[in-house]
C-alpha cells in the first residue's frame, strides 16, 4: 500500500478509536518491517501525534492534526445547514473550561444542534462549604484540583466526557459528543471507580491536611437535544436541554457521602452488571411526579463461574432461540465428540451486536449444568482492552474465593491453597500467578525468579494452562471465551496456546467475537467456524410469537417488529417488548388489538446508545447518514448528492467510509449507485438524531428536489412528495399530494393504501386553520374515503358511517356542485345498507329531480341505477328493470370511467348485473345471462376490485343460486371469495362464506355448511350491514333444514320476515313463505298442511305482484306437488300449467325442468 495511504488510514483509525495495534496494520495494509518502523517514526517522532503503548500499540496523543494532516474533520462542509435554532427551554449549559489535557478520546464537535440519549454524570464533593472554612483558600484550591484531576482521569477512561467544572462539582457526559456502546454502564463504572480513588485520597488528605473528603454522585439518562452553541467568544457554552441533566444533579442530593444514586432508566440499561439498593422513590425539584431510585452498591464480576449463573432452573431449552437449528447442532456435536470421546474441540462463533451468540451457547451451558460439569465464562470487557490477561484475572480471584475483605495474607493463603488443589509446584507457581493478581508475596517465602521477561512470561502461561487441563483431566470443561473483539494481546496469545493443545484433553474452547475480529490462529481439523446471519423472516417472527405469549399480536405489529429489526433477534426481542409495554396495544382478552399508531413508537431505550455509537463512530461523515435517513431506508447517489453542496469527491469518499463501515450497503457505482442502511433502526437512530427544524428543512429541500429534477418519481409516487411536504410542514402541498395518492390507490384498487393516504390529508387539515377553504379540502377527502372504506369495511361499518356523516357536515357547510352528489350518494348508500329501504328510495328520488335539472350526464346516470336498486330491494322488479335500462342507456365509457372511483364501482357494470339479476326473477333467464356474461366482461376492463365483486355477486352468484345451478354456483362464488380474500374486501368475503355453507349442503356437507354459513352470517353482521339478511337467512334455512334442524330453521325464518315487515326489504319475501311452507311440512308431515298451503298462496301473491315469475314458478311447482300427493291432480295441473306456458327461454334451469317433469307425472 501506498505509504501516504496508508498514513491516512492509521490517522482515520486514530481519531476515532484513540489507538490502533501494530498487528491490525500489518494485516489491514499489508506493510513490511521497513515500512512500518517509517510511519511510526513519522507519527511519533515528526508529526507528535501518537506515542508507543508496550511496543504493541500506536495511542492518540494529538488534540487534533495539523493543517496538513489527511484529517477527515474537514471531510465535509455542512450540508444545506438550517438557520441556526435558538433555545426556548431551559437549559444546561457545557461550558469550554474542561483543561486542555482533557482529552476524552471524543469525537471534534459538531455544530449542529441535534437529539440524541444521554447519560449524564453530576458528581459533587461533599461537604465543600465545611472544608472552606477549615483550609485556607490556597490549600482549598489543591484539594480540589486534586479531586478534579482524580475524577477526570477515571472519566476520561471510561469514555465521559467532562462537560463543566462547576466549583466542586463536576457536570459528565457519556455518549456526547461521541456515544459509545454501554454509556449507562460505562458512566456508572466510572463513578464507583472515582468513590473508590476518593477514598484513597482521602486517607493522603488525612494525613496530610487532616480533613476528611468524599464525593456524592448521581447518574441520569434520557433524550436530550445537545450540541447548540450559545454566547461568544470566552463565554461560548454548548446546550444541552431535556431533563437528564437536572435529574442528575438532584440524584447526587440524594445519595449518602461516596454514595452513587442512579435514576430508572439508568438501571434498566445498566441491568445486571451492578448490585442494586432499592432506596424507593423521591421527589426532586423540577422533575415532574415521584422518581424511583437506586443505589449502586458494587459491580457484579465481569467474569463469572457459570457455576453461580442463574440459568433458568436448568432447563436446556432457551426460551428465545429460534432459527437456530443448524447452528446449534454444530456445536452439541462438538460438545459430545469431547464428552464422550475425550477429544478437544474449538468452535468459534462470529456475528454482529445482537445476533445471538450469548443465546446460542445459553442451551449448551444448560445441558452442561445439568449435567454436573464444569463451564468457565472468560468475558472480555470494553473497558479493559489494555488490560493483560484481564478474563484469566477475574478467574482466578473467583476461583481462589478471594473476597473484598480479604488482606493480602488472607488472599495468599487462598492462593496457595487453590494452586496446590490443581498439583501446581507453589515455589515456581506462587510468584507467577500472583504477579499476574498485582499481589505482593513476602520475599523470605518467596525469593524473587531470576528469568528473563520472556521466560516470566510463558512460564506463566504454561501455570494457566496447566490450571485448565488439570480440569479438564477429571471431567469435560466447557470453556466459553465472549467478546474477543474486545480482548487484549495478551489474552488472545493466551487463547492461542490453549486452542493448539485442546485436542490433548476432554476441552470444549467456544470463542464469541463480532465480525471486525480476525482470528489469529490458524486453520485446523477441530476448529469449527460458525457464522451468525440474521433470522429469515419465519423465524423472526416465530421469536415475536415467542416473546409475546399465548395472546397473538395483531399481524400488523408483527410485519412492523420483523421489517424493523431486519432479523437481529436482540432488536426483535427489545422491540417486542417496548411494544407490549406500550399503549398502542388493547388486550382484547385472548389477543392484542392495535389501539394506537405504530409510527408513534420510538426506538427502544435499550437500543438507543449502540444505534447512536454506530453512527458516531464516522463522525465526521455523520450528516450524510442524517440525510440519507431523511431519504429513506434506500436512496439513490443522484438524489443525496442533489442535496449535498459538496463536491462529487468528497460526497463519494463520505459514502465510502459508510460503506466501509457497514453502515450502509451499495449497490451500482456512483453516478447510478444506490444505498441501503443495513439496519433500519439505525437509520431511525439517524433519523430521530435530526431536530424539528433541520429535519424539516431536509424533508422540503427533497420534495423541491423530486419536483424540479425527477417528474417521473413524482408522477409514479405521490405518496412520497405527500410524505416530505407533511414532515416538512409545507401543509397544503402535503394535502394535495396526499388526495392525489389516495386517487392513483382507488385506481389501482389498492384500497388499504388509499384509506391511508387519504386520512393522512385528512389528518393534516385538522392542524390547519379551520376556514371554509379547509372545510372544502376536507369534503374532497371525504367523499373519496368513502368508496375504498365500502370495499374492505362495509356499507354499514362504523368507519363507513362517521365518513358519511362528516361529509353530510362539511357539504351543510360549504357548497360545491360538483361535491353535491357524491354526499347525496353517500347518504342513498347508507339508508340502504341499513335496510331503510323507503327512506333510500326517497333520497334517489330527490337525487335524479336534482340530477334532471341539472345539464351534466353523470348525475342523470347515477339518478336512474339508485333508483332503480331501491326499486329492486323493494321487490318493485317491472320499475328497476326500465330504470337499469335507461342508467345503461346513458352511461358513456370514455366520458364518465372516472365515476368508477368517485362512487365505489362503475355505475354500468352494477346496473348489469343488477339487471340481470332483475330479469332473471321476471322469468327471462337466457337474457340474464347473457347481460351477466356482459356485465363480467365489462367489469373485467374497468379493472376495479370493487366492482368485479358487485357484479360477480349480484349477477353471476345470485342468479347460479336462485338458478340452483350448483356447478356455476361453484364457480362465481369461488372467483368471488378468492378476489375478496386477495383484496380485503369484507362484505364480499362475508355474503361468498354464506353462499360457501349453502353450496357445501347441497354437496352433503352438512357440518361444513352450517358451520360456513354462521361465519359468514356474524361476518356480515360486523361489516354493519343489513341488507342482505333475506337472502342470507333464506340459504341459511335451507343448510339447517337439509340438516334437519327444523326449529332453527323456523326461528330464523320468523326473524326474516320481521325484519322484511319493518323494513320494507321484499325482494326475497316470496321465498320466505314459500321456505316456512316447506319446513311446515317437513314438520307435521301431510296431514296437516293447512297452514302451509296458506303460505304457498301468500307466496304467490307477493311473487304475481312483483311480477317475480321465476318465484311464482317455484311455488307454484311445490304447492303442485303437494296437490298431487293429496291426489288433487285436476288442481295441481291447473295450477302449474299457466306458469310453466308463460316461459319462452331458460328451459335448462332446474325450476323449468322440475315443472315440465311434475307436469308430465300429472298426465298419466
Amino acid at each position: 500500500m501506498n505509504i501516504r495511504l496508508a498514513l491516512k488510514k492509521i490517522v482515520w483509525r486514530l481519531l476515532n478509536e484513540r489507538q490502533v495495534s501494530y498487528r491490525w496494520i500489518r494485516l489491514e495494509m499489508d506493510l513490511d518491517d521497513e515500512k512500518l518502523e517509517a510511519l511510526r517514526h513519522e507519527l511519533i517522532v515528526v508529526r507528535r501525534w501518537a506515542s508507543d503503548r508496550d511496543g504493541e500499540y500506536l495511542v492518540w496523543v494529538g488534540g487534533g492534526p495539523a493543517a496538513d494532516t489527511p484529517s477527515t474533520a474537514s471531510l465535509l462542509p455542512p450540508l444545506n445547514p438550517p438557520s441556526a435554532i435558538k433555545p426556548t427551554e431551559p437549559t444546561s449549559r457545557v461550558g469550554q473550561s474542561a483543561p486542555a489535557n482533557a482529552d476524552t478520546g471524543a469525537a471534534p464537535l459538531s455544530t449542529e444542534a441535534e437529539r440524541r440519549p444521554l447519560t449524564v454524570m453530576f458528581c459533587d464533593l461533599a461537604d465543600s462549604t465545611e472544608l472552606s472554612t477549615k483550609l485556607d483558600p490556597e490549600d482549598l484550591q489543591d484539594v480540589i484540583r486534586s479531586y478534579q484531576e482524580t475524577c477526570t482521569k477515571l472519566i476520561q477512561e471510561y469514555g465521559g466526557f467532562v462537560a463543566k467544572y462547576m466549583g466542586d462539582g463536576i457536570l459528565v457526559y457519556f455518549g456526547y459528543p461521541k456515544s459509545l456502546e454501554r454509556n449507562a454502564e460505562r458512566a456508572v463504572r466510572s463513578g464507583l471507580a472515582i468513590i473508590e480513588a476518593i477514598l484513597a485520597l482521602n486517607r493522603t488528605m488525612g494525613r496530610d491536611k487532616g480533613i476528611d473528603i468524599a464525593v456524592r454522585i448521581g447518574v441520569a439518562t434520557g433524550m436530550v437535544m445537545v450540541g447548540e452553541i450559545v454566547g461568544e467568544g470566552m463565554a461560548q457554552e454548548r446546550t444541552v436541554i431535556g431533563e437528564a441533566p437536572n435529574m442528575a444533579a438532584r440524584l447526587q442530593g440524594v445519595a449518602e457521602r461516596n454514595g452513587l444514586v442512579i435514576g430508572g432508566l439508568t438501571r434498566e440499561l445498566t441491568g445486571d452488571a451492578f448490585v442494586y439498593q432499592d432506596l424507593g422513590s423521591h421527589g426532586l425539584k423540577g422533575i415532574a411526579g415521584q422518581v424511583q431510585t437506586w443505589g449502586v452498591v458494587g459491580m457484579v464480576d465481569d467474569l463469572v463461574d457459570d457455576v453461580d449463573d442463574d440459568e433458568t432452573d436448568g432447563a436446556a431449552e432457551v426460551p428465545n432461540l429460534v432459527g437456530r437449528d443448524e447452528e446449534t447442532g454444530l456445536l452439541r456435536r462438538a460438545w459430545a465428540s469431547t464428552r464422550e470421546e475425550g477429544r478437544g474441540q474449538v468452535v468459534t462463533i462470529s456475528g454482529e451486536a445482537g445476533i445471538g451468540k450469548s443465546v446460542l451457547i445459553d442451551g449448551l451451558k444448560a445441558e452442561a449444568r445439568q449435567e454436573g460439569l464444569e463451564r468457565i465464562t472468560f468475558r472480555c470487557s470494553p473497558y479493559h482492552a489494555s488490560s493483560a490477561l484481564y478474563p484469566m484475572i477475574g478467574y482466578l480471584k473467583r476461583l481462589a474465593k478471594w473476597r473484598p475483605e480479604d488482606d493480602s495474607e488472607a488472599k495468599l493463603t487462598k492462593l496457595e491453597a487453590t494452586l496446590e488443589r490443581y498439583d501446581q509446584p507453589l515455589g515456581e507457581s506462587v510468584p507467577l500467578i500472583a504477579s499476574v493478581l498485582s499481589l505482593q508475596v513476602p520475599s523470605d517465602r518467596y525469593p524473587a525468579i531470576e528469568i528473563t521477561p520472556q521466560q516470566l512470561k510463558r512460564q506463566t502461561q504454561d501455570t494457566l494452562i496447566a490450571i485448565l487441563l488439570e480440569t479438564a483431566e477429571h471431567q469435560p470443561l466447557l470453556t466459553l471465551w465472549e467478546d474477543l473483539h474486545w480482548a487484549d494481546p495478551s489474552t488472545l496469545e493466551f487463547l492461542g496456546l490453549l486452542i493448539e493443545q485442546a485436542p490433548t484433553a476432554a476441552l470444549l474452547v467456544i470463542a464469541t467475537a463480532r465480525p471486525e475480529f480476525i482470528s489469529p490462529w490458524p486453520a485446523r481439523s477441530y476448529i469449527t467456524p460458525i457464522t451468525l446471519n440474521r433470522l429469515e423472516r419465519p423465524h423472526a417472527e416465530a421469536l415475536v410469537t415467542r416473546i409475546a405469549g399465548a395472546k397473538p399480536l395483531p399481524e400488523e405489529v408483527v410485519d412492523h417488529i420483523v421489517t424493523k429489526t431486519d432479523g437481529v433477534p436482540l432488536y426483535v426481542e427489545e422491540l417486542t417488548k417496548t411494544i407490549l409495554e406500550s399503549d398502542i396495544l388493547h388486550d382484547a382478552g385472548d389477543h392484542f388489538e392495535l389501539a394506537g399508531p405504530l409510527s408513534s413508537l420510538s426506538i427502544p431505550d435499550t437500543l438507543q446508545e449502540s444505534l447512536m455509537a454506530r453512527l458516531d463512530h464516522l463522525p465526521q461523515v455523520r450528516e450524510l447518514a442524517q440525510i440519507g435517513s431523511v431519504l429513506g431506508r434506500e436512496f439513490a447517489y443522484e438524489m443525496i448528492s442533489g442535496l449535498s453542496n459538496i463536491s462529487d469527491a468528497t460526497l463519494r469518499e463520505g459514502l465510502g467510509q459508510l460503506v466501509e463501515s457497514e453502515l450502509l450497503y451499495q449497490r451500482g457505482r456512483p453516478p447510478h449507485a444506490r444505498y441501503v442502511f443495513k439496519h433500519a433502526l439505525v437509520k431511525d437512530a439517524a433519523y430521530g438524531s435530526l431536530l424539528r427544524r433541520p429535519r424539516q428543512h431536509y424533508h422540503q429541500q427533497v420534495a423541491e428536489l423530486l419536483e424540479t429534477k425527477f417528474p417521473d418519481i413524482v408522477e409514479a409516487h405521490p405518496e412520497l412528495l405527500a410524505h416530505h411536504y407533511s414532515e416538512a410542514n409545507v401543509r397544503d402541498r402535503a394535502v394535495d399530494y396526499w388526495q392525489t395518492a389516495g386517487q392513483r390507490s382507488i385506481e389501482r384498487s389498492a384500497n388499504a393504501e388509499a384509506i391511508a393516504h387519504l386520512n393522512f390529508g385528512i389528518s393534516i387539515i385538522g392542524a390547519m386553520p379551520d376556514d371554509d377553504a379547509s372545510a372544502l379540502r376536507e369534503l374532497k377527502l371525504q367523499t373519496m374515503l368513502a368508496g375504498p372504506l365500502i370495499a374492505t369495511k362495509g356499507y354499514g361499518a362504523v368507519e363507513t358511517g362517521a365518513v358519511f356523516k362528516r361529509a353530510q357536515e362539511l357539504s351543510n357547510r360549504v357548497e360545491d356542485p360538483s361535491l353535491m352528489f357524491p354526499v347525496l350518494y353517500q347518504q342513498w348508500v347508507f339508508n340502504l345498507i341499513g335496510s331503510k329501504i323507503d327512506e333510500a328510495r326517497d333520497l334517489a328520488h330527490r337525487f335524479l329531480e336534482m340530477a334532471d335539472a341539472q345539464d351534466e350526464s353523470l348525475p342523470k346516470v347515477l339518478g336512474h341505477r339508485i333508483t332503480a336498486v331501491s326499486h329492486y330491494f323493494r321487490g318493485e322488479l317491472g320499475p328497476a328493470r326500465s330504470e337499469f335500462e335507461t342508467a345503461i342507456g346513458l352511461y358513456d365509457d370514455e366520458q364518465h370511467k372516472d365515476s368508477t372511483y368517485q362512487f365505489g364501482q362503475n355505475p354500468k357494470s352494477a346496473s348489469m348485473a343488477f339487471q340481470a339479476s332483475t330479469l332473471h326473477l321476471m322469468g327471462y333467464a337466457d337474457q340474464a345471462s347473457a347481460l351477466v356474461k356482459a356485465a363480467v366482461d365489462h367489469s373485467r376492463e374497468i379493472n376495479h376490485a370493487n366492482t368485479m365483486a358487485y357484479v360477480l355477486f349480484y349477477g353471476a352468484v345470485m342468479i347460479a343460486h336462485t338458478r340452483r345451478d350448483l356447478d356455476a354456483a361453484v364457480t362465481s362464488n369461488t372467483a368471488l371469495l378468492s378476489l375478496a380474500n386477495e383484496q380485503g374486501l369484507a362484505l364480499w368475503k362475508a355474503v361468498g362464506t354464506i353462499q360457501a355453507g349453502w353450496i357445501a349442503s347441497l354437496q352433503g356437507a352438512h357440518g361444513d355448511a352450517i358451520a360456513l354459513a354462521e361465519t359468514g352470517l356474524e361476518d356480515l353482521r360486523v361489516t354493519g350491514t343489513s341488507l342482505h339478511l333475506p337472502l342470507a337467512m333464506a340459504q341459511m334455512i335451507e343448510v339447517h333444514a337439509a340438516n334437519g334442524q327444523y326449529v332453527k330453521a323456523l326461528a330464523l325464518l320468523d326473524e326474516a320476515m320481521e325484519h322484511v315487515d319493518r323494513t320494507n326489504e321484499r325482494l326475497f319475501e316470496a321465498e320466505l313463505y314459500r321456505l316456512k311452507g316447506e319446513l311446515l311440512i317437513f314438520v307435521r308431515g301431510l296431514d296437516d298442511t293447512t297452514e302451509a298451503e296458506k303460505l304457498f298462496f301468500k307466496s304467490l301473491e307477493i311473487a304475481q305482484n312483483q311480477g317475480a315469475k321465476s318465484w311464482e314458478l317455484r311455488t307454484s311447482t311445490r304447492l303442485a306437488r303437494l296437490w298431487a300427493q293429496k291426489a288433487k291432480i285436476g288442481d295441481a295441473r291447473n295450477l302449474l300449467q299457466p306458469i310453466h306456458d308463460w316461459f319462452t327461454e331458460g328451459f335448462d334451469t332446474m325450476d323449468l325442468i322440475d315443472a315440465e317433469a311434475l307436469l308430465n307425472s300429472l298426465k298419466q
